[in-house]
C-alpha cells in the first residue's frame, strides 16, 4: 500500500484515469471475444465497458481541473494530457460504433478503434497515470580536477 496514496498534496486524478483505462483496455478484450465466438454478448460488455471508462474519463478531467486549482499538479506534461484526451475521443467515437448492429459494431471498425485505443493507453500507462511533468535530469557533467 502507497503511504502517499491519501496525502492531501497528492492529485486526485491518477485514482481515476487508471480505472478508467482498465476499461477501455477490458473493452478490447470483449471485442476479440466477439470477434471469435460471434455471441452478442461480448458486443453488450463493450459497450458498458466504454460507457464506463467515458464516465471515468469525465471525472478525471474534473479531477484535473480541481488539482490545478488545488496546485496539486505542478508542471503539466501536456504531451500526455494529449494522449488521453485522443484516447477519449476515439473511444467516444467507438462507443457510436458499437451502438450499430452487433456484427458491424465490432468487426472491423470497433475492433480497430478498440486496439487502437488499448495501444495508446499501453504506452501512456507505462509510466503511470499522472499528468505531473517529471523534470528531466541534468546531464552529467565531470568536474575539473585542478592538480
Amino acid at each position: 500500500m502507497n503511504p502517499r496514496a491519501n496525502d492531501p498534496s497528492q492529485p486526485l486524478h491518477p485514482r481515476l484515469i487508471a480505472p478508467g483505462a482498465a476499461l477501455l483496455i477490458a473493452a478490447f478484450a470483449t471485442d476479440v471475444m466477439y470477434w471469435r465466438t460471434l455471441l452478442f454478448q461480448w458486443d453488450n460488455f463493450s459497450v458498458w465497458l466504454i460507457a464506463g471508462g467515458l464516465v471515468l474519463a469525465a471525472l478525471a478531467g474534473l479531477a484535473i481541473l480541481l488539482d490545478a486549482a488545488r496546485r496539486r499538479l505542478g508542471a503539466m506534461a501536456w504531451g500526455r494530457f494529449a494522449g488521453f484526451t485522443v484516447a477519449a475521443l476515439l473511444s467516444l467515437l467507438n462507443v457510436f460504433v458499437h451502438t450499430r448492429d452487433a456484427y458491424t459494431a465490432v468487426v472491423p471498425d470497433g475492433l480497430e478503434l478498440s486496439a487502437l485505443v488499448t495501444a495508446i493507453l499501453i504506452v501512456l500507462g507505462w509510466r503511470g497515470w499522472s499528468l505531473r511533468a517529471v523534470p528531466r535530469p541534468r546531464p552529467f557533467k565531470p568536474r575539473e580536477v585542478r592538480s
